[in-house]
């Protein structure tokens, strides 16, 4: 119990969110222990310009990440304001409880148009309830898991606890339940909504990424978006399933692939060996040179 302990404090003093305002991250750990003792949800600011988020409140992976470092909680969120800028479209594939999206609202603007897509019962009342704290903010909800055709598909609970973040169209050991959601496809979506653009795309599909990109490949082609994809080596490896799919299936349209690494974006040769996030860059898409 105190390695595990003493691994977690190590993990939170590297993290950049710490590095960044250690203050206030241990501010808000104490503060969000008060309200796990006392059970209230907690309502906060994930950036300064002032997108609302409430969590439950617990410890568990989504209330921890995105109430104790806001906006540090993944690399690409905190830069996400160097892939998304005024008048994008933005598509948010596991959306959870909205915080890709409303950050994505937020930089997009009233011009832009931001599409969440999410399945799962539990995440997707969490995602609506965060949306209407920002009405200011416009996102349209796509109640629906993504994948390589249209239907219906099982959720399973996946991961260590009931945690949204988890759910997933994969099942393995860890599943404690699973739900019935409808199934389409990114290219689906961009038809019915008729969109005239797609800038950038974040998926979060807890492995079945190489799927959902095979649901795109249409849009992928017509639009070369900046992908933020998840490289899910934990789910897929537990299954034995082959971990750079997804990377291939870019890299055959002609994708180079960065991480952010520290504060700035590092180029990939090959694919990373760790659970990550990589971001695949088209060459006719040449905004990633400002980052």
């Amino acid at each position: 119990m105190i390695g595990k302990i003493a691994a977690k404090v190590l993990k939170l003093l590297g993290h950049p969110g710490f590095k960044a305002n250690p203050v206030a991250v241990l501010w808000r750990c104490a503060e969000l222990l008060v309200h796990v003792a006392v059970g209230r949800p907690i309502t906060f600011s994930l950036t300064r310009d002032g997108e609302k988020l409430r969590v439950p409140a617990n410890l568990r992976y989504t209330t921890l990440t995105a109430f104790v470092m806001r906006d540090y909680l993944e690399p690409e969120l905190h830069h996400l304001p160097k892939l998304v800028r005024k008048g994008d479209v933005f598509v948010d594939i596991g959306a959870n409880i909205g915080v890709y999206s409303l950050r994505a609202a937020t930089l997009a603007g009233p011009q832009g148009r931001v599409i969440a897509v999410e399945p799962g019962a539990d995440a997707l009342a969490a995602l609506r309830g965060n949306l209407a704290l920002n009405p200011n903010h416009a996102v349209t909800v796509v109640a629906s898991a993504m994948g390589d055709h249209t239907g219906t598909a099982t959720l399973y609970h996946v991961g260590n606890g009931y945690d949204p973040q988890a759910f997933s169209l994969l099942s393995d050991e860890t599943a404690n339940g699973e739900e019935s959601v409808p199934l389409t496809t990114l290219d689906a979506v961009v038809g019915e909504l008729a969109l005239g653009r797609v800038d950038c795309v974040k998926m979060d599909a807890e492995g079945v990424e190489p799927l959902v990109l095979a649901g795109g490949r249409q849009t992928l082609e017509r639009f070369h978006p900046v992908v933020i994809l998840e490289t899910n080596i934990t789910t897929l490896g537990r299954r034995g399933s082959p971990t750079c799919q997804a990377w291939d299936f870019l890299e055959e349209l002609g994708y180079g692939f960065h991480r952010i690494v520290g504060s700035r974006p590092v180029r990939l040769s090959e694919p990373p060996a760790d659970f990550c996030n990589v971001i695949a860059i088209h060459p006719e898409n040449n905004r990633f040179a400002t980052v």
